[in-house]
């Protein structure tokens, strides 16, 4: 009687055991796909943005070659306000060589993504910021008569 208790409380604690470790496995699956969605939402805004400012830079550029000396054309942005609740940020970035966009959660800053824009630093400046809580977010580009510079606000 006592090795058949032994037994089954044996085979109790190897079934918690088997449940528990499921459970802490399903928590860490759940945590990682959740990290992941935040960052697939990050990037989409990212290239959402990448296309906006391409078509402007095309836009503006086709004005200069048409004999415009100076303006300033802005375009408003449509972007989410939060990612999965959190607010976030997208700054300009570059390695010396082409510009790229850095997009992050504001209280979560590992959880980021960089969109590289594919246009060289020496053709254009780019620069700035745009964070998830600014009221009215756009991009301008300002022509001076000689140089052409691409701005987050």
């Amino acid at each position: 009687m006592p090795s058949e208790y032994l037994m089954y409380m044996a085979i109790l604690l190897v079934g918690t055991l088997a449940i528990g470790a499921i459970s802490v496995t399903m928590i860490a699956i759940n945590g990682t796909m959740e990290d992941r969605a935040i960052e697939t939402n990050l990037e989409n805004i990212s290239q959402n943005l990448a296309e906006i400012i391409h078509d402007l830079k095309s836009f503006c550029e086709n004005q200069i070659q048409q004999g415009a000396t100076s303006f300033t054309h802005s375009v408003m942005l449509s972007l989410p306000d939060e990612v999965h609740e959190e607010s976030y940020i997208i700054k300009v970035s570059s390695d010396g060589i082409n510009y790229y966009l850095d997009a992050s959660l504001v209280e979560n800053p590992e959880l980021s993504v960089s969109i590289n824009l594919l246009i060289p630093v020496d053709s254009i400046t780019i620069s700035g910021s745009i964070e998830s809580s600014d009221p009215s977010p756009k991009v301008s580009y300002t022509f001076d008569g000689e140089n052409s510079n691409i701005v987050l606000e």
